[in-house]
């Protein structure tokens, strides 16, 4: 199982809805962050136009000397420090969470669809009035399966690599053969949740989508998987 980076995490109330506040409690959380593990605080936004005609804690804390923004459409030329991700979709939000530099991490959200499988993997705190999402459930059978491949992957080739893509493909063709159902947001929070980097939970998210829907996907070679795979991975979800 691959290990999960830890450090501080929180989320704040919605920012289309509640903007004075979603920006004072995450510009608060992120200073007391900055004091902490020192370095540079990254002010992550959507573009550069975000703060035309804008006027709020977070243009303050734009024009600040400890403070990069930037959109993530480039190179960042960032050293490290506490971050405040503010409306992030959620590729940039995977990006940044998985960014080894990043120190401290506060998302202020959206879309709750852009930051729910972060929110579920991260456990953020939670900064004003604002509830945990819940979990959509997998079937045992499934976790088990997902598990099992979790363990086999190298998590570093992001699923590119053709055997690591090839037993992915494997997985969760044979899932969908035995009429599992493979929810494919719910299998990326899943990933997410179990220390997958984000560009391969996204991969895993994708192939899962389209072996769901019944449309083909090729893998090279012959499926790893043993005959009585399927059956192993059934008498294994009924263990306590």
């Amino acid at each position: 199982m691959p290990e999960r980076r830890t450090y501080p995490t929180a989320i704040t109330v919605n920012g289309a809805t509640h903007q004075e506040l979603s920006h004072e409690l995450a510009v608060r959380w992120t200073l007391g962050q900055h004091a902490r593990v020192g370095g540079q605080i990254l002010l992550l936004i959507p573009n550069k136009g975000t703060f035309r005609n804008m006027n709020t804690l977070l243009t303050e804390l734009a024009k600040l000397d400890a403070v990069t923004v930037d959109t993530l459409r480039g190179g960042l030329a960032w050293r490290g420090g506490a971050v405040l991700a503010a409306w992030p979709n959620r590729e940039s939000l995977a990006t940044i969470a998985d960014d080894p530099r990043v120190k401290a991490l506060c998302v202020i959200p959206w879309l709750e669809q852009d930051t729910r499988a972060w929110d579920i993997a991260a456990t953020p705190e939670r900064l004003g009035e604002t509830t945990s999402p819940v979990v959509t459930p997998l079937d045992p059978v499934v976790v088990v399966a997902l598990t099992q491949l979790t363990g086999t992957v190298n998590h570093s080739n992001n699923l590119v690599g053709a055997l690591d893509h090839r037993d992915a493909v494997a997985v969760l063709r044979l899932l969908h053969k035995g009429r599992y159902a493979l929810p494919h947001e719910a299998v990326y929070e899943w990933a997410l949740s179990n220390g997958w980097p984000a560009r391969g939970a996204e991969r895993l998210r994708e192939i899962a989508e389209k072996i769901d829907a019944g449309r083909t996907v090729q893998m090279r070679g012959s499926s790893p998987l043993a005959p009585d795979t399927l059956k192993r991975w059934k008498a294994e979800s009924l263990k306590p």
